[in-house]
Formats: structure tokens, C-alpha cells, sequence
């Protein structure tokens, strides 16, 4: 079986993996080879990371331990563990979230990166690699609100209609909610993060995986998503539709990265290797629907990245007033809640 057809094969099986998902910081490796470990921190949904490491295993007899969590979190886990290091790669999370701890990543560019051409795909000193191309979209629950009626521009987001109404998730987890907020203020100015964080009205998600789901059933009637997320959802009889915004959207990458000091450094750099190869960057596009970033494998989205109206993304500003547009967020976020615990 060739490689896309075999990880295709695999994907129901992978999502019944348990040696490979869903372990927690501090759990054990079994007792293999050290030459035969790689430990994962991962902020992608199993669907994406499971069949994907299933088949890396399969390829090179390497256990793979992964650790999920949010990217915000897992990132400030790396910080903290910076002097000795658990992990060996960096899975997800936007990549001007990964150039904000660009100090704790090695540089490593892989051969696959001569078929990786874009500004925003390698880090400066190839201290990561985007992995996938994520444009922002707007969904909204196609029963509560007509299409007429749905929110077309940022601006949009913070107007009374909406008010409470808006699925968010904390953009100090969310890599996602970060890259959607620093889109907006990089449009409209850093008054724009204290008007929609106060039109959230206390009602902020911990995790941007919640977002879609919470549209869909009706407890919210907005909000705001990577375009694949929308797209798997529709596809699976979500009654929800998506549009982008149309004062200007991002497409920024998601990033794998490898730890300074990663424990198993070689195993790492063979992972890199094979997420960026052609096998799983065609599988991300054919099965999951995500943009890859090779440009030797053709696009399937119905919208090239060329049709859409995209504002220029500065990946180098948001790195580095990601701080201080969080402690922005949360302080107009809190007065939002109108002093709710």
C-alpha cells in the first residue's frame, strides 16, 4: 500500500492507539532503547497527531510518547523545563506562538524545507518549520442566524447583536485565538482586543477545540476558527457555515519545532522529516483537509490562498507583543465580566 493510501488505512486504529496518545507529563516510557524513544508535546486534535505518529512508529520501529495540551500551555511546560528538557518536538501551536519561545528550540532545517518556499514557514536560524497553513474563518450556526445576518468583518465581532454571543477561547492558550486576536489588532488598532474582549461578556473558552462544537449546538451563535476545523466539521453534518472575513484574514502557519537539548535528538529530526515529507503532507491535505506546505503537492482547498483577501500578516510584531496584548486581553476581559468571579 503506498504511503498516503496506508496512513489513510490506519487512521481508524490510530485513534484506538494507547501507546502512543494522550499520556501525561511524568508518565514513564516503557522500557525500550533510548535509541528507540521520542516524547511528543502536541496541541493538535488526535485525529490530526494520532495516525500520523502511528505511522511514524510503523516506519521506524520508534516508540513515540505524546503529551497533549494547548499550546499555550505546553509552551510555558517547555519554558519551565527548560535546564532538562522532557519533551524532544514541539507539535502545533501557531508558529509567532513557537517565535515567542524561539530561545528554547534548536535549529534544525530538514531536507524536506527545500520543497517549503513562503515567508512565515521557517523560523529565523530554522528554529521551526510551519507544518500547515491555517486561514482564519468566521462560523456561525446556520439555525440561529441567517447568512445575511452573519458577522463579515472583524468590526463585526464587536457590535451589541453579538454581545455574549461570540465563541473565544483564552488567547494566553490558544494559539489560534492569539493569531485571530493579534490578526484584528494588527488591522484595527490595540483597541480592538479590549472591544471584543469585553463583548465576550465572560464567557470565554479555555480551548479553541471547543468552539466549533459550541456553535454548532446552539450555545453560541458566532465565532472564530481555523478554516480546515470549519471545513471537517461541515463535512461531518455540522449545522454550521463559514466565511471569511472580509476586511482581511491570516494564513499563518502552525509549526513543529525540536527542543534545545532534546533527549533524543536524532529520533527528533526523523520526525520533523517525515510530518514535512511528502506522505504526510499529502495526507494532511486529502484526508484532513488542512493547506500543507510543500509546493510540490497541488492545493485542494476550493479557495486558493491567492483568491482570499489576506491583510499582511507581521509574524515578527506579534512574537513580541504577545505578552503584552495577553495582559491587555485579560484585564478588558475581566472588566467585560462586569466583576463576575
Amino acid at each position: 500500500m503506498g504511503g498516503i493510501g496506508k496512513l489513510a488505512a490506519v487512521l481508524a486504529a490510530a485513534l484506538l492507539c494507547t501507546g502512543c496518545a494522550g499520556e501525561q507529563p511524568g508518565s514513564s516510557l516503557p522500557r525500550v532503547d533510548p535509541a528507540d524513544q521520542l516524547v511528543v508535546y502536541t496541541s493538535h486534535p488526535q485525529e490530526i497527531y494520532a495516525p500520523l505518529v502511528e505511522e511514524f512508529e510503523a516506519r521506524t520501529g520508534i516508540w513515540v510518547q505524546v503529551v497533549e495540551g494547548t499550546s499555550g500551555g505546553l509552551l510555558e511546560q517547555i519554558g519551565s523545563e527548560r535546564q532538562a528538557p522532557a519533551a524532544d518536538v514541539m507539535f502545533g501551536g501557531g508558529v509567532d506562538s513557537l517565535e515567542c519561545h524561539r530561545d528554547c528550540f534548536a535549529s534544525y532545517r530538514s531536507p524536506a524545507c527545500e520543497a517549503i518556499d513562503g515567508e512565515g514557514l521557517c523560523g529565523g536560524e530554522n528554529r521551526w518549520t510551519g507544518f500547515s497553513v491555517l486561514p482564519l474563518v468566521f462560523v456561525y450556526n446556520t439555525r440561529l442566524v441567517d447568512e445575511r445576518d452573519a458577522p463579515t468583518g472583524w468590526n463585526s465581532l464587536t457590535e451589541p447583536k453579538w454581545t455574549g454571543r461570540i465563541a473565544f477561547a483564552d488567547p494566553a492558550l490558544s494559539g489560534s485565538c492569539y493569531t485571530a486576536l493579534a490578526t484584528a489588532v494588527q488591522l484595527y488598532g490595540q483597541e480592538y482586543a479590549g472591544a471584543l474582549a469585553r463583548n465576550l461578556e465572560g464567557r470565554c473558552l479555555e480551548e479553541s477545540g471547543e468552539i466549533v462544537p459550541l456553535v454548532a449546538d446552539g450555545s453560541y451563535s458566532v465565532g472564530v476558527t481555523l478554516e480546515s476545523t470549519a471545513l471537517q466539521a461541515i463535512g461531518e453534518g455540522a449545522d454550521i457555515a463559514y466565511l471569511y472575513p472580509e476586511d482581511g484574514t491570516s494564513a499563518v502557519a502552525d509549526g513543529v519545532a525540536i527542543l534545545e537539548g532534546a533527549p533524543h535528538r536524532a529520533n527528533a529530526e526523523r520526525f520533523v522529516d517525515f510530518v514535512l515529507g511528502r506522505d504526510a503532507q499529502s495526507f494532511l491535505c486529502e484526508t484532513i483537509g488542512r493547506r500543507q506546505v510543500r509546493s510540490d503537492i497541488p492545493a485542494r482547498q476550493q479557495y486558493s490562498l491567492e483568491s482570499l483577501t489576506l491583510m499582511d500578516y507581521d509574524l515578527a510584531w506579534a512574537a513580541a507583543h504577545k505578552e503584552e496584548l495577553v495582559d491587555l486581553w485579560q484585564q478588558e476581559y475581566q472588566a467585560g465580566k462586569g466583576g463576575q468571579p
